[in-house]
C-alpha cells in the first residue's frame, strides 16, 4: 500500500557509531516535493518484560539512568543483541537482572518510544518465574537492584510519579489489557 505521507530518502550520511545505537543523518523529500532531513537514531530494539514470583510479587529494577541524573524504578528490561529474537532476549534479561528463570512468556505488544528520532522497538512481555532466584548477572557496565512489588504498589508509583519510566507504565498498561481480555 501507497502511503500518501512518505517522505522519499534521497541519501544518508552516518555520522556516529557506537555500541548501543548509531546515527543517520537521512536527507528526504516531503510529498510536497520540498527536501529537508532528519536525525535519525538507529537501535537494536530492546524487550521490556514484566516478570511475576509465583508469590504474586513483581520484580521491579531500580536504575540510575545518567541520562536523567537519577534512579528510575522500572521494569526489567535490556537491549536486543544483532540477530537475537525477541522471545530468547526476555529470557535473557531476565535471568540477568532478576536472577530468576522463567517459567512461561507471554508477548503483549509493542511500542515505538521515540519515533520523532529513533527506530527502536519495544517488545513487551510477561513473564511467570520459576519460584528459586539465583545469582543476578549483570553486565559490567549495569548498576541496578531488582524490588518487588505488589500490583497495588506498582499502581500506586505510577500514580504517585515514583514510577515515571514510559517502558514501564506502557508495559503496565499492555499487562493491565490481557488481565480484562484474559489473555493471562
Amino acid at each position: 500500500m501507497n502511503d500518501p505521507m512518505a517522505e522519499k530518502t534521497l541519501g544518508t550520511r552516518r555520522i556516529f557509531e557506537g555500541r548501543a545505537l548509531t546515527i543517520d543523518i537521512v536527507d528526504i523529500e516531503l510529498p510536497t516535493g520540498r527536501t529537508s532531513t532528519r536525525e535519525i537514531l538507529r537501535h537494536h530494539g530492546a524487550v521490556c518484560i514484566l516478570a511475576q514470583r509465583p508469590d504474586g510479587a513483581f520484580i521491579l529494577v531500580n536504575q540510575y539512568r545518567k541520562a536523567v541524573e537519577k534512579t528510575l524504578l522500572e521494569c526489567v528490561a535490556g537491549c536486543m543483541e544483532p540477530g537475537e529474537s525477541p522471545d530468547s532476549a526476555a529470557l535473557r534479561e531476565t535471568r540477568e537482572e532478576s536472577g530468576y528463570e522463567v517459567e512461561s512468556l507471554v508477548a503483549l505488544g509493542q511500542s515505538l518510544p521515540a519515533p520523532g528520532y529513533c527506530d527502536e522497538v519495544h517488545y513487551h512481555f510477561y513473564a511467570r518465574l520459576k519460584p528459586m532466584a539465583g545469582a543476578l548477572q549483570l553486565d559490567t557496565d549495569e548498576n541496578l537492584c531488582p524490588v518487588a512489588l505488589t500490583a497495588e504498589a506498582i499502581d500506586s508509583a505510577i500514580e504517585d510519579g515514583t514510577i515515571d519510566d514510559g517502558k514501564t507504565i506502557i508495559l503496565w498498561n499492555f499487562y493491565q489489557r490481557a488481565l480484562r481480555r484474559g489473555i493471562l
